[in-house]
């Protein structure tokens, strides 16, 4: 079976880092990378109040931007989609919804269910678009 196109990418990167100097394990810890938290939850926010407008490409786009981050930033992209669902108000309702109130909603729903980075921040926006 042959490679997927993220271990391609991530094989590439790790050429380039090893081009550049960069060593092995501060490629891998490097968190400079990507874009910063207050960026990702503007983001999140943005494409979600587009939503609500009608506004349907906004997920598309959306995803073209996380697409470039998934990889090597789940838990950045979870840690924004925690924070922009910290002040809705709990609910009983299905999926991430239903996680609400707690104190990491979308990360604990996203190992609890499975859910991939882009599902998590999807159904973020998703949420954040019903509640405009």
């Amino acid at each position: 079976m042959g490679l997927s196109n993220r271990e391609r990418r991530a094989a590439k990167q790790r050429k380039r880092d090893a081009r550049r100097g960069v060593p092995a394990s501060a490629a891998r810890d490097d968190a400079g990378r990507g874009l910063p938290a207050a960026t990702l939850q503007a983001l999140l926010r943005r494409a979600a109040a587009d939503l609500a407008d009608g506004r349907e490409e906004a997920l598309p786009e959306l995803r073209g931007v996380l697409a470039e981050h998934l990889a090597r930033r789940r838990a950045e992209i979870l840690a924004a989609c925690d924070a922009v669902l910290a002040d809705l108000e709990p609910s009983s309702g299905p999926g991430l919804a239903g996680a609400l109130g707690g104190p990491a909603p979308a990360s604990e729903w996203a190992a609890t269910t499975g859910a991939t980075t882009e599902d998590a921040a999807l159904a973020t926006v998703r949420l954040l678009a019903e509640q405009h």
